[in-house]
C-alpha cells in the first residue's frame, strides 16, 4: 500500500489540494482558464465550488467535483488528474447524470437543462493516441454529421501531447502544469498564486488534515480490499472441500464468518 503523499513546499497547481484552493478562491482566475481551455467567452461566473459533494438518492454513490461553477447557461465541472485510473469515462457517465438531477427540479421541462461541460485535464494520455485533447458529445453513428444535441460534453485535456496545441496560450499552461516555467502573462499569474498560497498558514494546516484523512482512506481501502481478498479465497477453499476451520486457519478470517459462508456456498450449489 502506497502512503505517500507530497510535503506542503512540493505541491504545485496540479496537485488536487492547491488546485481546487486557488480556483475556488479567485473565481477570476477560474473564468479565464475555463475560457482558455473552451475558447468560450464567459460574462459572469458564479463563485466556485471546491470539492463539492452531491448525492441524488439515499444510498446512491455520492460524487465529489474538484471544482464546480456555473454562469447563467452552462455549468463547468473541472478535474485535476494526474494518473489514469482506468476509470475516467465512466466517471463521466456517473458525473452526468448526477449534475443533470441537481439541475433540473420536479416539474420542470428538460429544455431547461443547462448546457454542461465536465473536463479533464490529464498529465497522462488515457486515450493512447497522443491527440492534445478529446472532444466527446453525443453523435448518430450511421451518420457523424446529425448530433443529438443534448449539449452534455466531456472534454479530456492530455498534457503529454500539449506541444501540439496550436494556441501558445494553452500550449504554456500545460506546460506550467506538467512543472515547467511559467510564460506567458496568465500562466505567470497562476504561477504567482502557487507561490502566495504556500504562504498560506491557514491553508497548510488545512492541508496537513487533508494529507491525514487521505492516508486514512487509502488505509480503509487497503484493509476493505484485503478482506474482500480473504473471503473470496475462503468460497473457493470451501468449493473445492476444505473444511471451514481449515479456511479459518489459511484465511485468517473469524471461524463464524466462514461458517455463514459455507451456508452461502452450499446454498449456490444447491441452485
Amino acid at each position: 500500500m502506497d502512503t505517500k503523499t507530497k510535503s506542503w513546499d512540493e505541491l504545485t497547481f496540479a496537485d488536487n489540494f492547491l488546485f481546487c484552493k486557488i480556483l475556488e478562491s479567485e473565481p477570476e482566475i477560474c473564468r479565464q482558464l475555463i475560457e482558455l481551455l473552451l475558447d468560450i467567452k464567459i460574462d459572469h461566473l458564479e463563485i466556485p465550488h471546491s470539492e463539492k459533494t452531491m448525492r441524488e438518492l439515499p444510498g446512491a454513490k455520492g460524487v465529489r467535483f474538484d471544482v464546480y461553477t456555473k454562469d447563467d447557461n452552462r455549468i463547468f465541472d473541472l478535474e485535476i488528474q494526474t494518473t489514469d485510473t482506468k476509470n475516467l469515462p465512466e466517471r463521466t457517465r456517473y458525473y452526468q447524470s448526477i449534475i443533470d438531477m441537481d439541475n433540473l427540479q420536479k416539474g420542470e421541462n428538460y429544455k431547461n437543462l443547462k448546457d454542461s461541460y465536465i473536463i479533464f485535464l490529464c498529465l497522462t494520455d488515457i486515450f493512447n493516441k497522443a491527440l492534445p485533447v478529446y472532444h466527446f458529445e453525443n453523435l448518430c453513428l450511421q451518420d457523424k454529421g446529425i448530433k443529438l444535441n443534448d449539449r452534455a460534453y466531456k472534454v479530456f485535456f492530455n498534457a503529454e501531447s500539449c506541444d501540439k496545441m496550436k494556441d501558445g496560450r494553452k500550449r504554456d499552461f500545460f506546460k506550467f502544469l506538467k512543472g515547467e516555467k511559467a510564460v506567458s502573462g496568465f500562466v505567470k499569474s497562476l504561477e504567482e498564486k502557487v507561490e502566495f498560497a504556500k504562504k498560506n498558514m491557514e491553508w497548510r494546516r488545512n492541508y496537513m488534515t487533508w494529507e491525514q484523512e487521505i492516508l486514512y482512506q487509502r488505509s480503509e481501502a487497503f484493509e476493505e480490499g484485503a478482506q474482500q481478498t480473504a473471503i473470496a479465497n475462503a468460497k473457493n477453499a470451501l468449493a473445492i472441500g476444505l473444511n471451514a476451520e481449515q479456511v479459518s486457519q489459511i484465511t485468517k478470517l473469524p471461524l463464524e464468518q466462514v461458517l455463514a459462508l459455507k451456508e452461502e456456498v452450499t446454498l449456490q450449489t444447491e441452485n
